[in-house]
């Protein structure tokens, strides 16, 4: 019989093989093949397959050249497309396929993808409210709970899956289905392509930073909380980590965890400079602040004298 994991693992290798990766093997947990990448960075053909990808995750690395990234960086890369919304869509498809197949033991949770997807765009009024730009909010996926007047912020995987979503209203935040592991992704990472991660809590600092048009980009960890999964997904697909967790005690014991919990990231490890601004987090700076913050990172973080 065949499980739910391999159906997955057939499916992202149908999109993957749709964009030009030439793929070898086909397991529950891995897909192999040749580096679509390996011409690039060494200047010839992968001619023995040495690329693999992590079908959960996204995560691929060339065992032979050492090229590694996100599944949505390589999408990038080998597609043009920066948001890549047609790929995105076949992995969804693929997702829906994958729940009809016979399975020897269901271990998702259910998702109500029709009523996340029903929710509705996030208004303006509140947009401007949050000093967030509205076209930006509706690519990061951020809907509004008309009902509960609540933000609808999706849980993806790195892999670009609906795995649930979070609904912040004042004074509360939800997750939804009951079970929902936002702790084994963050926000951002599904559209990650960046070399520099900036690591905040709130995923509406995502979108507020992606606002400022830099290189870098941010990923959110739904809160301050941060799993060592979240970590691991993080060095990996970022040559440059810049930490920014919100400047009150709850962040600066989360920094002090990643601190010791993270290890060297390829390009080094930066600490957010709060210190030209008053404010909690990015979502509050203006954008002056927030660029000014980003160029004068440290090497040392700020509790360190």
């Amino acid at each position: 019989m065949t499980t739910t994991s391999t159906h997955h693992s057939i499916n992202l290798a149908q999109v993957l093989e749709s964009v030009g990766v030439e793929i070898k093997r086909v397991g529950d947990r891995e897909i192999t093949g040749k580096c679509p990448v390996h011409i690039r960075t060494v200047g010839r053909q992968d001619n023995s397959p040495s690329w693999s990808m992590n079908a959960t995750t996204g995560l691929w690395i060339c065992f032979s050249c050492g090229a590694r990234g996100s599944l949505s960086s390589l999408l990038y890369e080998l597609t043009g497309d920066s948001d890549s919304l047609g790929i995105q869509k076949m992995l969804v498809e693929s997702s829906f396929e994958a729940l009809k197949a016979p399975k020897v033991q269901q271990e998702e949770v259910y998702v109500d993808r029709d009523a996340f997807f029903g929710f509705a765009r996030v208004p303006e009024a509140l947009c401007a409210s949050r000093n967030l730009d509205p076209e930006l909010t509706h690519k990061h996926g951020v809907r509004w709970n008309k009902d509960r007047r609540a933000w609808a912020i999706p849980i993806m995987s790195p892999t670009g899956r609906l795995e649930g979503w979070q609904e912040k209203r004042l004074g509360s935040v939800l997750n939804y289905p009951n079970g929902v592991k936002k702790s084994k992704t963050l926000f951002g990472i599904e559209r990650f392509k960046s070399k520099t991660a900036v690591l905040v809590e709130s995923p509406l600092d995502v979108v507020r930073f992606a606002a400022i048009g830099t290189d870098a980009q941010a990923l959110g960890t739904f809160g301050a909380y941060v799993s060592d999964e979240q970590l691991r997904l993080t060095l990996y697909v970022a040559d440059k980590i810049v930490v920014a967790m919100d400047n009150d005690d709850a962040g600066v014991a989360s920094s002090k965890k990643i601190y010791k919990a993270l290890g060297t990231p390829r390009a080094g490890l930066l600490w957010w400079n709060y210190s030209n601004s008053n404010c909690k987090d990015i979502g509050d700076m203006e954008d002056e602040e927030i660029k000014v913050g980003l160029d004068t990172a440290t090497v040392l973080p700020p509790w360190i004298t």
